[in-house]
């Protein structure tokens, strides 16, 4: 196969791969963004931690949601240890989606879906303490609840910020706080947890049943400080009785710091999932506010991009109803697959008239050459001329209809035309005057017009004329330009 055959090839092979590549990319795309396209429904693993009463009852709700609104996502869920080990999970992508501290740096290339609940570290003593600031804890022992897993990390941060020495701290299970705070060998209890029930409600019980009263919280008066040191904390309020009771506990708000408990997803989680995740879960947040308080925590995330754990592209949409549907992204790819096709016949076109001037440039055969027009010596001088005139007419169409291919450069083919009417010319001046005149052309002689290629340049290289205008007769001399 000659090199002409294979670039004649080359551009329907590029256009037919660019057709090829951008349908697959179509698909892909489809795939990725619309799954219930090719299945009925999407199914997403998502790793929880255990749950209580009021976390069973908050699932249930939500699975009657999706049952209802024939959602296009089922989940399937993967309870785990802790909610250390979830992360761990959606770090290894065993799940698309799991339940997650925010100050947990295994979920740093997650995207947020919502809000589940915040957490707080509460510092408090007992109500008849003289103690009213963390300043006069200095010396004191100070208990710490913490279970298997260890210290909380946001516990961990509040003990480094003010300095507490190490002889200080007393580390407690729940069970054995009560038992410490009866016996006085703790001044004060440090505890993290949420608003209402959990590890904050438990320790106020435990100040109940040993010192008749609720606990004392102390301010942590700097949680601007705290939250400007460590960027996974942020700046936070415990509100008045927020733990209920009688008296209100606490009495008034608090300031400290919190982290949250997010539903985070996969960075490549579909921007559909994502959006359908985030309305199915508010939508169960309505449901259940009525009958369950502690959906009140429940909350979208923000959509500021410079969040530590930014929002899903997906949720984002769903919250600014700019959600896009598949006709719209459909027709979005329509225009760029356009836009590439316009591009890929660009290039072919580009690398057609590459291959042309490759071709008009390459080296011709020497002795080759176009004869054009023969002239009968036995003729008259006007019928000669006559036959030239012809003859030119002929070399004329032949020049145009190379340069229409592209198999003449504009400059050439304006110089090899300029000397056709010059010729042209000098034949009708000619053949003005022989009218009048007898012929001269000798016996037996031929007149041949032809178009040959010029000779390649020696030594260095040159512009080349691809071809020169010749007159010559029927005997082997040699030719004589005529232009």
């Amino acid at each position: 196969m000659g090199v002409s055959t294979i670039r004649t090839r080359l551009v329907p092979a590029v256009i037919l791969g660019a057709l090829v590549v951008s349908t697959g990319a179509a698909s892909l795309f489809a795939w990725k963004s619309y799954p219930s396209i090719f299945a009925a429904s999407e199914a997403l693993r998502v790793a929880t931690i255990p749950v209580n009463d009021i976390g069973r009852a908050f699932l249930s709700a939500l699975k009657r949601e999706i049952a209802t609104e024939h959602a296009r996502v089922q989940l399937s869920l993967v309870e785990t240890p802790s909610v250390w080990a979830s992360a761990q999970a959606l770090k290894e992508q065993q799940v698309e989606a799991a339940v997650v501290r925010s100050d947990d740096p295994a979920v740093a290339a997650g995207r947020t879906l919502f809000i589940l609940r915040s957490l707080y570290p509460a510092l408090l003593v007992p109500a008849q303490s003289p103690i009213d600031a963390v300043s006069k804890l200095k010396g004191r022992k100070i208990a710490v609840v913490a279970e298997e897993a260890g210290i909380d990390p946001m516990a961990k941060v509040v003990l480094d910020f003010y300095g507490f020495d190490a002889k200080q701290i007393v580390r407690l299970t729940a069970k054995d706080l009560a038992p410490a705070l009866r016996r006085r060998q703790v001044a004060a209890v440090l505890v993290v947890g949420p608003s209402g029930a959990g590890p904050i409600a438990e320790a106020i019980e435990a100040f109940r049943k040993t010192t008749r009263q609720p606990p004392t919280f102390l301010d942590l008066a700097e949680a601007t400080a705290i939250a400007e040191r460590y960027a996974a904390y942020d700046e936070a309020e415990i509100n008045a009785g927020a733990f209920s009771g009688s008296p209100a506990v606490p009495s008034e708000k608090v300031t400290t710091i919190s982290a949250n408990v997010l539903l985070v997803a996969q960075a490549s989680l579909s921007n559909s999932a994502a959006g359908e995740i985030t309305r199915l879960l508010l939508a169960t947040k309505s449901r259940v506010a009525a009958t369950l308080p502690e959906a009140g925590q429940l909350a979208v995330p923000s959509t500021e991009k410079d969040e530590l754990l930014p929002a899903h592209p997906g949720t984002v949409a769903f919250l600014n109803g700019e959600q896009s549907n598949l006709l719209d992204d459909t027709t979005n790819w329509i225009i760029l697959g356009s836009m590439f096709t316009g591009f890929v016949g660009s290039l072919g076109a580009w690398l057609k008239r590459l291959r042309n001037k490759k071709k008009a440039d390459a080296p011709r055969p020497q002795a080759r050459d176009q004869a054009v027009q023969q002239v009968p010596a036995n003729a008259s001088v006007a019928a000669q001329l006559g036959a030239i005139e012809n003859g030119l007419d002929a070399l004329s169409q032949w020049l145009t209809q190379k340069f229409s291919v592209d198999e003449a450069a504009p400059q050439e083919f304006q110089k090899v035309a300029a000397k056709l009417t010059a010729i042209s010319s000098l034949v009708q001046e000619k053949l003005g005057s022989a009218k009048s005149e007898p012929s001269s052309s000798e016996p037996g002689q031929q007149l041949t017009l032809r178009l040959v290629d010029a000779p390649p340049v020696q030594g260095e290289r040159a512009p080349r004329q691809p071809f020169r205008l010749v007159a010559v007769d029927c005997s082997d001399r040699a030719p004589a330009d005529a232009a």
